[in-house]
């Protein structure tokens, strides 16, 4: 009976002295699983999930300048789980950014050629035709823009930029139809 009694006293009084020190290591593991987020482009991929991350390692500094030991210990678990999660998500978002910025770049890249013969198919200079011009040249200038974007691997931004231009591009080219085309559609 004793042998328990006395097992159950040693592991509560190594839990006890095991919290009465701050759980620097696990804070030192959050602190680098949130340097690899933002490595890893958390800051703009995944940026709720990293202000998670330190949000919850500051509540440790906190929970550590009260001496809540055990409090602390789970926050630094928190904020690394949330950084390790972080920086999984910003490299899902970030793949997937890339494909659909190569995929906005392709569309205008097929889509130009036909625009430019367009405008140089139409006889009138009318509005239509200025509009479809502004849309191609500002076309071309989003796809300039754009590469250099995507070499700094600024996918979003590279998206930013040719989303609007595609959509514009789309619906001058749909307004330049010729006038058996539109009664098609």
């Amino acid at each position: 009976m004793t042998r328990p009694l006395f097992a159950s006293i040693a592991g509560v009084l190594l839990f006890v002295t095991g919290c009465s020190t701050p759980p620097d290591k696990e804070r030192h593991q959050a602190e680098g699983a949130i340097a690899a987020a933002r490595e890893a482009g958390a800051a703009e991929y995944a940026s709720a999930d990293l202000v998670s991350a330190q949000t919850a390692l500051d509540k440790y500094e906190a929970a550590v300048a009260q001496r809540d030991y055990r409090l602390a210990l789970s926050l630094a678990v928190e904020a690394r789980d949330t950084a390790y999660h972080a920086a999984k998500r910003a490299a899902d978002n970030k793949a997937a950014a890339r494909s659909n910025a190569d995929l906005l770049r392709a569309d205008l890249t097929r889509l130009l050629p036909v625009a430019r013969a367009r405008l140089a198919a139409t006889a009138s200079r009318g509005a239509l035709t200025a509009k479809l011009r502004a849309a191609v040249t500002d076309a071309e200038n989003a796809l300039q823009e754009s590469r250099a974007a995507m070499e700094q691997q600024s996918y979003q931004a590279a998206i930013d930029r040719l989303q609007p231009v595609d959509d514009v591009l789309h619906a001058e080219m749909g307004a330049t139809a010729a006038p058996s085309l539109k009664r098609l559609k």
